[in-house]
């Protein structure tokens, strides 16, 4: 019995060691396998051909009460929301300062010109609203003024605003893989914002847990299965919420007072904000974005493409007295496990917005006025001369 037990032993050793010999070797010979991974949309193509026949013209009042006011702007596709491509929309009364506003998109239905033959280092912008800023002139968005500013410096640039309003960052994803690369940048930037963890039709994401999650050869398994064990983002859950809402109240307890001078009362707003940017504060939001994210920099690896990230505050974060910060502490720690540069605009905000006279900034809790867009610009174009991104 005593042989029995020995040999029982020296073969769990055995495996053991070829267990850890197999993760070192999948770790020094392979790359990283895909995380997330996009269900292509099969008629990309031939909407894009369709959108481009012939230019559209859209006049939109959006004091009208009518959701489809803006529909042939903004449609859903099977990878999410896009832009119409080739069309002029004219938007009367924004809801966002109100003004006449002009949308021009281009043949791959950017918020930006018809992309020319490359002169000068190109750099694509991926976000949101906080990246189309359809609320703006064109010449006033953070993407445009960081080209505008960078014709003064001896690095000139080109940049692509590809942003669209209400996605995640699964959505993002797919706007780069569709159309992004084809746009032929040097750099991406990716204009993170605290909500980038909702849905994102089109997008899956291999789960791994527990220890599993930290072995690249379990990664590498799992990926070469012909099934693999996908959770699909297209998909709103409630009960992902309502789970992630406690992981939120448990990591950081809500207590009644004023938010901008009481952390428990800042938690509480978390709580009251959860289906926006509250969401940030929870672990299950952030093993929904960071293999979107992982993805993002191997596509950009694959293209030979550099990747950059820039992290956008919600307006309590700035007022608040005290930092609440733990969102942008976990991008960060994101970024350096992928050596990515990232820029983290709070310190800055916080900064320009307790200077004696100093302009709005934001519009409203995350949307940047023309005066917080210059403020933004000047210092994306400081970071991407600094990291590498404008050359």
């Amino acid at each position: 019995m005593r042989k029995v037990g020995y040999r029982i032993i020296a073969a769990l050793l055995g495996v053991a060691c070829a267990l850890v010999f197999a993760e070192v070797a999948v770790r020094l010979l392979l790359p990283p396998p895909e995380r997330a991974r996009l269900v292509a949309d099969s008629g990309h193509a031939e909407r894009l051909a369709a959108e481009n026949a012939e230019q559209k013209l859209l006049r939109v009042d959006r004091s009208v009460d009518d959701p489809s006011a803006g529909g042939v702007l903004y449609f859903h596709t099977p990878t999410g929301m896009r832009f119409r491509a080739n069309t002029r929309a004219v938007i009367q009364n924004h809801g966002l300062g109100g003004g006449t506003i002009e949308v021009r998109t281009n043949s791959l239905g950017y918020r930006n010109r018809e992309l020319g033959v490359k002169d000068r280092p190109r750099v694509l912008f991926v976000g949101d609203s906080i990246t189309s800023q359809d609320y703006l002139q064109e010449e006033q968005t953070i993407v445009r003024l960081v080209e505008t500013l960078s014709e003064s410096t001896d690095r000139p640039i080109e940049t692509v605003n590809s942003g669209v309003g209400a996605i995640g960052i699964g959505n993002e994803l797919a706007i780069l893989m569709e159309t992004g690369f084809s746009a032929e940048p040097d750099t991406v930037v990716l204009n993170w914002y605290l909500n980038d963890a909702q849905a994102s039709a089109g997008i899956e994401i291999v789960e791994l847990s527990g220890w599993w999650q930290h072995s690249r050869l379990a990664e590498q398994l799992l990926a070469s299965l012909s099934a693999l064990d996908v959770q699909d983002l297209s998909v709103f859950s409630y009960e992902a919420d309502a789970a992630w809402k406690k992981q939120a109240a448990e990591a950081f307890p809500p207590a009644q007072g004023d938010w901008r001078r009481e952390p428990g009362a800042f938690n509480q707003r978390i709580q009251a904000l959860f289906f926006d940017w509250g969401s940030a504060w929870s672990e299950g939001a952030w093993a929904r974005m960071a293999p979107v994210i992982a993805e993002m920099k191997r596509q950009c690896d694959l293209h030979g493409v550099r990747f950059r990230i820039v992290a956008f505050p919600v307006l309590e974060q700035i007022n608040a007295e005290f930092v609440h910060d733990y969102p942008q502490q976990r991008l960060a720690e994101i970024a350096r496990e992928l050596d990515v540069p990232m820029l983290d605009l709070l310190p800055l905000l916080r900064e320009k917005s307790r200077q004696v006279n100093a302009p709005q900034l934001h519009w409203d809790w995350c949307h940047p006025s023309p005066e917080g867009s210059v403020v933004i610009a000047g210092a994306i174009l400081d970071f991407l001369q600094r990291e590498g991104g404008s050359t």
